[in-house]
């Protein structure tokens, strides 16, 4: 992955382990999704946001596909509605979140390229062998929200039908913005300050149509 040398600013250590950590994990095969099909979801979301054509990989289903290129370019337009016509074409809840995880996190990353000014990374040659199949115990329940989670339907618990991508989350979620730790120290200052922080994370949830 990049060393950013060609950055116009000084990325710090911590983003750029966690870039490189995410990286190796999306090549890797998941909790549902072999490395192939992770790769080839990130790929599906990443041109849906930089063309007006869709594109389709004969390695992941087509409601995959079609899910993945909607997320990856407005998200907003996901409804409980598709989320459900989507299980009745054969993706199911579990796969559904992990590949949530998957476009939401390479937007991330692929968001911050862009507002350095530098080319996307390259996405990873995947790498063989089968997911894992986890199941969390106690068991993901679909209740209020669109998905099952663990325990209440939160925000931080969105993920939690399938760990290891919540686990991956908070990973990238810390040095991208705060830990769920830092997030109760309101005068925490991490070269802006938490107000300053704030003020771009609510704008940026406002321009993304973000409902929460």
């Amino acid at each position: 992955m990049s060393d950013f040398t060609e950055a116009p600013l000084p990325v710090r250590n911590d983003l750029q382990d966690s870039f490189r950590h995410l990286w190796h994990r999306l090549a890797a095969p998941g909790t549902w999704w072999t490395g192939i099909e992770r790769t080839a979801i990130a790929h599906v979301a990443r041109a849906a946001y930089e063309a007006t054509s869709p594109v389709a990989i004969s390695s992941i289903p087509e409601p995959a596909s079609v899910a993945a290129a909607l997320l990856g370019k407005t998200p907003a337009a996901v409804t409980e509605e598709l989320i459900d016509a989507w299980e009745q074409q054969g993706l199911d809840a579990n796969h559904y979140v992990e590949l949530v995880a998957i476009v939401a996190m390479v937007t991330a990353v692929d968001t911050f390229y862009r507002a350095m000014g530098l080319d996307l990374e390259p996405l990873p040659s995947p790498l063989p062998g089968e997911p894992s199949r986890t199941v969390p115990h106690p068991p993901a329940i679909k209740t209020k929200a669109w998905v099952p989670m663990v325990g209440p339907p939160t925000i931080p618990s969105s993920l939690s039908a399938v760990p290891a991508e919540l686990e991956a989350l908070e990973s990238l979620h810390g040095p991208m913005y705060l830990s769920y730790e830092e997030m109760g120290d309101p005068a925490i200052q991490k070269g802006l300050s938490r107000a300053q922080m704030e003020l771009v994370a609510g704008r940026t949830s406002a321009f993304n149509e973000c409902f929460f």
